[in-house]
């Protein structure tokens, strides 16, 4: 692994300060400050200049953040082609996916269909969560990637020119933090939300959930939906501290201890599937077959 100081001062120099840099790096201000240190001990080099608004590059800082950030990329790029060297037996697979459902694909046990599916070697590549992050993640199919897993959209796979494969349908449930004062419900009617504010993944990348969100916004009367750009921990922190609830596929909500999974009254479902390459791989619409096998049934 390339050296951790090399990532922290490239961190520290694009933030502009030790503490932003520490959050994002999930250490402490003072451990981000030694490693600095450390590097400029090292290479004699005076990389910041400590000011009241933080940490500005040096002339010499600005020369060397250059060429680390050239260096990382290097190092990147051989890791890759080592890597591809590595899976050139031809059993590896590259998985896209969208950080926006991950948990779908995550809980939805399509990896285990049988022994035969389990024994492939196969990669997560995370793309991000907005419209063009996915599709970079479309044209990467073939080539970057052999498979891709989302919201399963034919007009979508037509406009780039790949296939989709539906897999299986996930209803839209409410994430409820245990003591929210819906958390006993059975189900939860478009009377319950009524003067709630409910979190959801944004519009705009997906017409399918687009769709969603519409025909939620015409049901559920007398709620405010606030966008948010992608399920994580962040958000669930936010909505049980906040005792809000989450709009989320069935499995999503599983994922958060402190919330329960409680069913909608009025059922709302979204298609998850694949997406490959028109000339996909024998490898790769092997896996399918085999993930479609075992696939939760609508």
């Amino acid at each position: 692994m390339y050296d951790e100081y090399l990532k922290t001062f490239i961190c520290v120099a694009e933030c502009g300060s030790f503490t932003k840099a520490a959050e994002l790096l999930y250490l402490s201000p003072n451990a981000v400050k030694k490693r600095i240190g450390s590097l400029e001990e090292s290479t004699g080099i005076s990389l910041f200049e400590r000011t009241l608004k933080g940490e500005k590059l040096t002339s010499a800082g600005k020369s060397f953040y250059g060429d680390a950030k050239n260096m990382v990329q290097t190092y990147n790029n051989a890791v890759e082609r080592a890597k591809r060297i590595q899976e050139s037996d031809g059993v590896f697979l590259k998985i896209g996916i969208m950080d926006t459902f991950a948990d779908e694909f995550m809980t939805a046990k399509w990896f285990q269909p049988s022994d035969k599916t389990k024994r492939r070697k196969t990669s997560m590549v995370f793309f991000g969560s907005s419209r063009d992050s996915l599709g970079t993640m479309l044209r990467s199919l073939g080539n970057d990637i052999d498979l891709a897993v989302d919201i399963c959209d034919e007009k979508l796979a037509k406009k780039f020119g790949v296939k989709s494969i539906k897999i299986s349908e996930a209803k839209i449930c409410c994430a409820v933090p245990l003591n929210h004062r819906l958390s006993g419900k059975e189900e939860i009617a478009p009377a319950d939300l009524c003067g709630e504010k409910v979190a959801i993944l944004k519009s705009g990348r997906n017409e399918l959930w687009d769709n969603v969100i519409r025909d939620i916004k015409n049901d559920f009367f007398g709620i405010e939906l606030f966008e948010i750009d992608k399920y994580s921990i962040k958000t669930f922190n936010r909505c049980e501290n906040e005792n809000r609830i989450v709009f989320m596929t069935e499995h999503g909500g599983k994922s958060y201890p402190f919330c329960k999974t409680v069913p909608l009254s009025k059922i709302y479902t979204i298609p998850f599937g694949i997406y490959i390459p028109e000339d996909s791989s024998e490898k790769a619409v092997s896996f399918i077959e085999e993930i479609k096998k075992s696939a939760p049934k609508d």
